[in-house]
């Protein structure tokens, strides 16, 4: 793997790699439980984006395990990716840190992602990958990262106000209007439906994604062509999305609202429907403990054929590591195995937060099937699942590092449009145009 370096990243941001097929050999055989020969680094530090006290847990698990304590450095998921680059940039040792989908090509792009191929165990990890987790981690190639966790985008509704409303949940997007504009107009509740509309690199853009690749839609042809383009299904979702909000039917609290922050306000009980959003937000509004309206918010796929979309989020080995073998242990208790072989970090992410997993096995195992009960319906979310692909095959520009620029453009064009300062067409236009102006950066 070639890249530039960070004297280099200081004076340009278009850095290409040259990647090479998968490798394998003698050291692809499992080494969790070994101890890297040669000196011991005296510590090691990961920067992740923050989620509950995982990062407290395993980084105790690790100094436990081997004796090496480890710092940490940990910001808000949008704010992630800018720290990382500053860090780096910086000059500033990174051992290991993770990325969102969306963010991997940008960083892979800077030089600054190491490849882990032929590392000890490295193989061993790929044959276990789930297709989501290979369609993300491998990378021209090249094996670049290990699982953080993987979601499907699903739909919920409460149950107690759609029995209120006398409604079943809907089978088309017609009937979703329907139910919403007769809930609003028999008092039921003034807005029927949350959406994840808040600013981020998934949240407001996964949504129209979702939309448009379940009523048929790509953003991108597999030449990479756009398809927003007049008539398109991916225009028409984001007309018949914003009638939604101007018909008041959609509450104004979705345009600030990520996936977890939408979960809490949901749980509020004052909407029917929430959705498309990652499924692991059950672990919020089904939590006695979080949600005044817990075990009555209930899971359901999307209309029609109930395709859908999903995605795998990794961590990664960084080039400003302090010494390799051991940052490679250090990743593996984060997206791996730990020194007694188990998937340690992947099943507390079950059991605890509710998330899937990158790796076949864990997805099999009691972790998923008995861990996600606790919240919601673990086989019906599991049969949606099924119907899911890497939101990469509908927009595949994720690929490309100018996707990353092109989703800020993406945030601020259809926020306008949904609070009524734009058209549907002009928003599409627009964002037709932004293409090649980030292409040129």
């Amino acid at each position: 793997m070639t890249g530039f370096g960070r004297r280099d990243l200081l004076k340009s941001t278009a850095a290409t790699l040259a990647l090479t097929a998968l490798g394998g050999g003698p050291a692809d055989a499992a080494g969790w439980s070994d101890r890297p020969a040669g000196k011991a680094a005296e510590k090691l530090n990961f920067v992740v984006w923050t989620y509950g006290d995982i990062y407290t847990k395993i980084s105790k698990k690790f100094a436990d395990d081997w004796g090496i304590p480890v710092d940490a450095t940990i910001s808000s998921f949008n704010d992630h990716p800018t720290k990382l680059m500053t860090m780096y940039a910086g000059g500033e040792t990174i051992d290991v840190s993770q990325s969102s989908p969306f963010s991997l090509p940008n960083f892979i792009s800077q030089g600054l992602v190491e490849p882990l191929d032929g590392l000890p165990g490295a193989a061993d990890y790929l044959k276990d990958f789930t297709e989501s987790a290979k369609q993300v981690a491998v990378y021209d190639g090249k094996l670049v990262g290990l699982p953080y966790f993987s979601t499907v985008w699903v739909w919920n509704y409460y149950t107690d106000l759609l029995e209120k409303a006398k409604f079943e949940p809907f089978k088309s997007y017609d009937e979703l209007l329907e139910q919403c504009r007769k809930a609003k107009k028999d008092g039921i509740c003034d807005y029927p439906i949350q959406w994840v509309a808040g600013v981020g690199l998934e949240q407001l853009p996964g949504t129209w994604y979702q939309m448009t690749w379940n009523r048929g839609g790509v953003f991108f042809d597999k030449a990479g062509n756009h398809q927003l383009g007049a008539g398109s299904i991916a225009r028409e979702t984001l007309k018949w999305w914003t009638r939604t909000f101007t018909e008041n039917l959609a509450d104004p609290e979705s345009l600030k609202v990520q996936f977890t922050t939408s979960a809490k306000a949901f749980s509020a009980g004052k909407n029917i429907y929430r959705g498309p959003n990652h499924h692991y937000g059950l672990n919020i509004v089904n939590d006695p403990k979080q949600s005044p309206i817990a075990g009555k918010v209930k899971v359901m796929g999307s209309p029609g054929d109930g395709k859908t979309i999903g995605d795998t989020h990794v961590y990664f080995l960084t080039t400003a590591n302090r010494n390799k073998d051991w940052a490679w242990k250090l990743l593996q208790y984060l997206g791996g195995r730990t020194k007694d072989g188990a998937y340690t970090q992947a099943d507390n992410l079950a059991r605890d937060a509710m998330l899937g997993s990158g790796y076949e096995s864990v997805m099999k195992s009691a972790s998923i099937t008995d861990g996600w009960k606790p919240w919601g319906e673990p086989q019906k979310i599991l049969e949606i699942w099924d119907k899911a692909v890497y939101v990469g095959e509908m927009c595949n520009s994720v690929y490309k590092p100018w996707h990353f620029p092109w989703t800020d453009r993406l945030n601020i064009e259809v926020q306008k449009t949904l609070t009524g300062q734009t058209t549907p067409d002009q928003c599409c236009d627009t964002l037709i145009a932004a293409i090649k102006e980030v292409q040129k950066t």
